[in-house]
């Protein structure tokens, strides 16, 4: 991968920020999140069916519904749930979309969600008590962001909300390698609903993406 350069700038100085991909998913994300609610809502049964026929699970792949690696992406569990990924990908969206591209962006979160469901759906073969539920959400390619940033920023200091109130400044490269091991730990002991193996897969399909070679970069200045 060659060294990234500045991105390009307005007028007055400041770096131009594409965002067209990123408002495209976070859409995509809300127009799934309204139509599964307004199905469960007119036809609660063919709701269910929608939500298991999307969601991503070792029954669906086996029985042929490949199409999941993607759509797993685009479901949620909840507002809650929905509100706090499309925060994250707003915020760091831009930064990743100026320096890749929209089109490499666009590949880089669906191939670092593909590779967490992936990873998710291994370990469900593996250990289907710690693994068998089916998984939804954004977080896997949410994690192949951060895992773009935290290697193409990595000495850059970030602001940060610890527990969504302590404000924190703290590397890039930080924030990656504590996403990857918060992650890895959470598989290992498998605490509560939340998908950490998907996560872990999103961190190694995002570095995996990288490594991949592509024309110059545009270092955003953000």
């Amino acid at each position: 991968m060659k060294r990234p350069s500045q991105p390009p700038r307005n007028p007055a100085g400041e770096p131009v920020w594409e965002s067209g991909a990123t408002r495209l998913v976070i859409v995509l994300n809300l127009a799934f999140f309204a139509y599964e609610g307004w199905l469960r809502r007119v036809d609660p049964e063919r709701g269910l069916w929608f939500e298991a026929n999307h969601s991503l699970s070792l029954e669906g792949l086996r029985r042929g519904a490949w199409w999941q690696c993607l759509s797993f992406q685009f479901l949620h569990g909840g507002w809650v749930h929905l509100a706090m990924n499309l925060l994250f990908l707003h915020s760091i969206g831009p930064v990743i979309e100026t320096t890749l591209g929209r089109w490499r962006f666009l590949l880089l979160y669906l191939f670092s969600g593909s590779v967490g469901g992936v990873l998710h759906v291994l370990g469900a073969w593996m250990m289907p008590d710690a693994f068998g539920r089916p998984v939804v959400g954004a977080s896997a390619g949410l994690s192949g962001l951060l895992a773009a940033l935290g290697a193409l920023y990595a000495e850059r200091r970030l602001r940060v909300l610890l527990f969504f109130v302590i404000p924190l400044e703290i590397r890039a490269k930080h924030i990656l390698l504590t996403g990857i091991l918060a992650s890895a730990v959470g598989a290992v002991v498998a605490v509560g609903p939340i998908a950490h193996l998907a996560h872990l897969g999103g961190f190694i399909g995002g570095l995996a993406w990288l490594l991949l070679p592509h024309r110059e970069l545009r270092l955003a200045d953000r």
